[in-house]
């Protein structure tokens, strides 16, 4: 007999089932069936079961179209475990047979789609599969009549072709052939000798209900149904629907009315469901739960219930002012959404004390947008709140699968450097080729110094239709590394036309080939484009390459096997399709990414659920929460293919994404028991103009607004919607607004300083740091310039140990158009020192080529010249003011009070020092000059001129004999010892600005704070760390300023342009 259980409340439809498996079946070894929709819903009753029963054990949880084939298979036997006609099967048969069917003249509406394109075809037999599957279950009539041969279209003609071959072993076949032989002992063989339910299911298909009918001749089927209202509404409608019939002149249109005009609008599918269940005879169970009125969501589940329309039918009700069972929330972005939903789920749990993270869901329609800020969120705010995330796809979860499917799409790609070095990223990957996290840093300088930019070669740009250009290429990079490793250091002549990159020394050599090995494995799977193999060919290659590449930790190993049981399942169904043409890797590729985008798991495993919105799986909840519910986003709209025959054919009982939707929004709103939460990007996040949210969202709030009414009569769409700040420190949050607030001690922190107009955090370092020990008292000249030149960097890296490293800098993709700065002064330097040395500038040519400096082809000659003209005329300026003969470095140690400064003075002749850099002369340069001109003036032996020139490309600058300069070493190194023990109060370019230029416009802050158009010393991260919560250009500064630059400035020379 045919048992249907209809509630409102699926925990009763929980209890009744517990009720009906409290029977024991004769056999003790007999499992108890249950067929469910969904895992989450199988999970979710095992746990109550076992509360109502003490025990949940031998019981199976079938899905529906995998109970029918087990039926099947068990009452007609010689069948196999995989059906032939499972979409994933029956891709690879259509894949098979449609070479051969284009060619037939019915075939043209498909014929031109895939023609000589292996991977379109193969998309295409994907979406016939699909919708053959869907026939199979929703058009068995269509499914007869083609086999019959009534029908010659080309749907009709392929199907006949994989039924020929298969035989009737399709569903549809079966079913009569089941139903025709069905009997006890058939039941027995597939195990439900007694009994089957089938759970939670608010839509089944009329085959299934069919199946399920005629099991329940001979054995007890119970279907437990939910079902949102007591009263029949198999006649109502959304009142667009009525009007649209009315319009059309149907017939039932005067019997529709609206009743819940909530329920009528999002409730078709369950209406159609439970219209058609009617049909069947059957022995009716209800038990109805009354959900009250103590809060807006209970009476709006109660008008749902007893199809009441407050407004229309009722009396409009007044809701109470501090009622938050339902809200609504407008944020700037998904980011927003989630930092508020933080603060909203801590306001609830302070509200209902007995509140568990368990007892809460989130879901929303796109679950891998909004995952990175789910975890970034909920994994660091504070107060914590225990969550995880489910249905993510493997390809989204697993950076290992990612990661593998990055390395399938290298094969006829551009090979750019980042897209390469990214699948370094892969800590498994690292682990396969001896590389650690550390090593990624040298690495990524060794690519960018050595100028790789895309293409493994010439003759591999070549093949994608561009110029054979060798330079920027991998190969060209990598010969360049390995030529400076084998060869002596300093060498910057070509060998073999390769420029060596002499920046891998001693140990590094061990990290650069482990490198090699894993780009030359990488570089290795570019033929792989070109090839075409069999589908067990290609599995073996893939099984391949996850040995070849991946070496995981124990803790991750189950994310290889992930993929390799994706890989696995591939080959399982091209062999069932009988599928043995070779296919090239972009098929395999589609299919693998097709099987990676099977959700995984993660539903109900503790703390808050956060979960895609999937039909099917509404389960109760004591808070039930939708974020992401933007217009355009929810209901989704999945747009029939041209060739898909029901969508110009809509029966009742048909499955549509549209009216999944509405109802999936329903059952969300039916589950929740204390609150339902809403949440959607309803401001822009540039100029805070309104952006509508889902239809459904503004159908739920007019649907409030007519029947209920906030204090005093006003529009309760106020009470109901809060519309959210830009930035989570706002001080709105922490001004005792009801509903806006915040949990975060640190944001109310930052709004109170906000507030107060305060930014400044604590200072780095609040006091002195205690004096260095004896060895810091000998300063080396070297390092006193060091020194000078950012006194903030040297006292955190030499003192401290900091190193603030700048952020990675990314690897360029694009090979240069233009000659960039580095790439600039590197050049003109090499052409300086080759001018020097009097050597053809065609040498500089080749060298600046092969260092990959160059813009390709002309472009990169023409440059070249240009710059090798500018060099020309410095170079001529240097040779005049240098003289025939230097001196050997002199060596000094002078004694300066308390400390000695020591090191070798270079570059000394009878003329005295002469120094140069062929760039504008900068600050630091004059500090350069200056500390050694000092040094020179204390040492200088008889005969030698106490000068200094410094010769720079746009003037020439000199300092002339000093009577006073060991007293200025002296209280130069006064300062060095203060800088070593708090940040001093120097900046060489504002420092400069300041003492030559004062006040008059503000140049010293210019220097500082920079333009749109260049970086200014406060952005130096060692200046931003040492001077956090202080001005720099204080007196200290201006005091400081005028000791440096002082004196330099009255002994320098006047200038001349060089």
């Amino acid at each position: 007999m045919l048992n249907i259980h209809q509630s409102n409340r699926l925990e009763t439809l929980a209890e009744q089932l517990a009720a009906v498996t409290r029977a024991p079946l004769a056999s003790p070894f007999a499992p108890e069936v249950i067929v469910v929709q969904s895992r989450g819903v199988a999970r979710w009753l095992a746990l109550r079961l076992a509360g109502h029963n003490g025990v949940c054990a031998n019981v199976r949880f079938p899905f529906p179209i995998a109970f029918a084939w087990e039926l099947y298979r068990a009452a007609l036997g010689d069948l196999p475990e995989t059906s032939p006609f499972e979409p994933e099967v029956m891709t690879w048969r259509v894949l098979r047979l449609l070479p051969e069917m284009e060619t037939l003249p019915e075939f043209e509406p498909v014929r031109t789609y895939g023609r000589g394109d292996d991977l379109r075809r193969y998309e295409l037999a994907v979406r016939i599969a699909e919708s053959f599957e869907q026939y199979l279950v929703y058009r068995p009539d269509w499914i007869a009549a083609w086999e019959a041969g009534k029908e010659k279209q080309w749907q009709a003609l392929l199907w006949r072709r994989l039924a020929d071959e298969a035989g009737a072993s399709h569903r549809v076949a079966l079913h009569q052939r089941f139903v025709t032989s069905l009997g006890a002992d058939a039941l027995a063989r597939a195990g439900i000798a007694e009994r089957v339910s089938v759970f939670g299911a608010p839509a089944l298909p009329p085959a299934l209900l069919d199946l399920l009918a005629a099991i329940a001749r001979h054995i007890d089927v119970h279907l437990f149904l939910p079902n949102p209202c007591r009263e029949y509404w198999g006649d109502i409608a959304a009142a667009g629907e009525i009007a649209r019939r009315k319009l059309a002149q149907r017939a039932d249109a005067a019997y529709l009315e609206t009743g819940n005009s909530l329920l009528a609008s999002l409730g078709k599918q369950g209406r159609d469901f439970i219209d058609l269940i009617q049909g069947y005879p059957a022995q009716e169970n209800e038990r109805f739960i009354e959900p009250g009125e103590a809060s807006l969501l209970a009476a709006i589940q109660s008008d749902v219930l007893n199809l009441r329309e407050r407004g229309v039918t009722a009396a409009v009700t007044a809701a109470a002012p501090d009622d938050r069972s339902v809200q609504v929330h407008s944020c700037h972005s998904a980011m927003r959404e989630v930092e508020v939903l933080h603060d909203q789920l801590l306001a609830l749990f302070e509200r209902h004390r007995g509140l568990q993270p368990s007892d809460i869901v989130v879901m929303t329609p796109d679950i891998e947008t909004y995952a990175p800020y789910i975890e970034g969120v909920f994994a660091t705010a504070e107060p914590r709140i225990p969550f995880n995330i489910s249905d993510r796809s493997a390809e989204h979860e697993s950076t290992l699968a990612a990661t593998f499917i990055a390395l399938l799409d290298l094969p006829g790609s551009r090979y750019d450097a980042n897209g390469v070095l990214a699948i370094l990223d892969e800590p498994a990957v690292q682990r396969r080729f001896g590389l650690v996290e550390e090593d990624l840093d040298t690495v990524h300088r060794w690519v960018r110094e050595a100028q790789i930019r895309w293409g493994i070669d010439g003759d591999h740009r070549a093949s994608l239709g561009l110029p054979a250009i060798h330079e920027h290429t991998w190969r060209f990079g990598l010969d360049r590394v390995l030529l400076g490793y084998a060869l002596p250091g300093g060498n910057a002549r070509l060998f073999g036309g390769i420029l060596p990159y002499d920046e891998v020394e001693g140990s590094l050599g061990q990290v650069f080939g482990r490198f090699q090995s894993f780009a030359e494995a990488a570089i290795g799977l570019n033929a792989l484009a070109a090839e075409r193999r069999t589908v067990v060919q290609w599995i073996e290659l893939l099984r391949g390459m996850l040995t070849q590449f991946f070496d995981p930790e124990e803790a991750h190993e189950a994310e290889l096997e992930a993929v390799r049981t994706a890989i696995g399942a591939i080959e399982a169904e091209a062999r069932a399709g009988g599928f043995g043409a070779a296919v090239p890797l972009d098929v395999i590729k589609s299919a693998l990414r097709d099987r990676l985008e099977v959700p995984g798991r993660g539903f109900l495993s503790g703390g808050v659920t956060f979960c895609a919105m999937v039909p099917m799986r509404s389960l109760p909840f004591e808070v039930v929460c939708l974020i992401g519910m933007n217009d355009g986003a929810f209901p989704r709209v999945r747009r029939p293919y041209g060739f898909d025959l029901m969508a110009e054919d809509f029966r009742k009982g048909d499955r549509s994404r549209r009216d999944d939707d509405r109802y999936l929004f329903l059952e969300s709103l039916l589950s929740a028991r204390r609150c339902f939460y809403l949440s959607y990007t309803g401001q822009h996040i540039r100029d805070n103009s309104v952006i509508p949210p889902s239809v459904l969202v503004s159908e739920l709030l007019d649907y409030i607004a007519q029947g209920f009414r906030a204090e005093a009569g006003a529009d309760i769409r106020g009470q109901l919607l809060t519309q959210h700040p830009l930035q989570a420190f706002s001080r709105r949050y922490f001004e005792g607004a009801e509903k806006l607030f915040s949990y975060s001690k640190a944001l109310s922190q930052a709004a109170s300083r906000a507030g107060r107009g305060e930014r400044t955090p604590q200072p780095f370092i609040p006091e002195n740091l205690p004096e260095p020990e004896a060895e810091w008292r000998t300063v080396e000249l070297e390092s006193l310039i060091r020194f000078f030149r950012n006194p903030a960097r040297y006292l955190l890296r030499q003192r401290l140990g900091i190193r603030l490293e700048e952020a990675q800098e990314e690897v360029d993709s694009r090979e240069p158009f233009a000659l960039e700065p580095l790439a600039l002064y590197g050049l003109r330097q090499r052409l300086l020192a080759l001018r020097l040395r009097e050597e053809p500038v065609e040498d500089a040519l080749a060298l600046a080529r092969a260092g990959g400096l160059l813009p390709h082809a002309r472009v990169g000659e023409v440059l070249f010249r240009e710059e090798s003209g500018a060099v020309d005329g410095f170079a001529g300026k240097l040779r005049a003011a240098s003289p025939k003969r230097t001196l050997e470095p002199i060596g000094f140690d002078i004694a300066l009070r308390e400390r000695r400064l020591a090191g070798a003075l270079a570059g000394v002749s009878e003329n005295g020092l002469l120094g140069y850099r062929l760039a504008p002369v900068h600050p630091r340069d004059l500090l350069n000059a200056w500390l050694r001109h000092l040094v020179l003036n204390v040492i200088a032996p008889e005969g030698v001129a106490r000068v200094t020139r410094w010769i720079g490309e746009d003037e020439l600058v000199s300092f002339g004999p000093l009577g006073d300069a060991q007293a200025i070493l002296q209280r130069l190194v006064e300062l060095y010892a203060m800088g070593l023990r708090r940040p001093l109060h120097f900046f060489p370019a504002a420092s400069y600005e300041y003492v030559k230029s004062g006040t008059t416009g503000n140049k010293y802050r210019a220097a500082w704070e920079g333009s749109d158009f260049s970086r200014g010393e406060c952005d130096d991260s060692y200046y931003q760390l040492a001077f956090r919560g202080g001005d720099p250009l204080d007196g200290e500064f201006e005091e400081i300023s005028r000791a440096v630059f002082g004196p330099m400035l009255a002994a320098m020379r006047p200038a001349t342009q060089a």
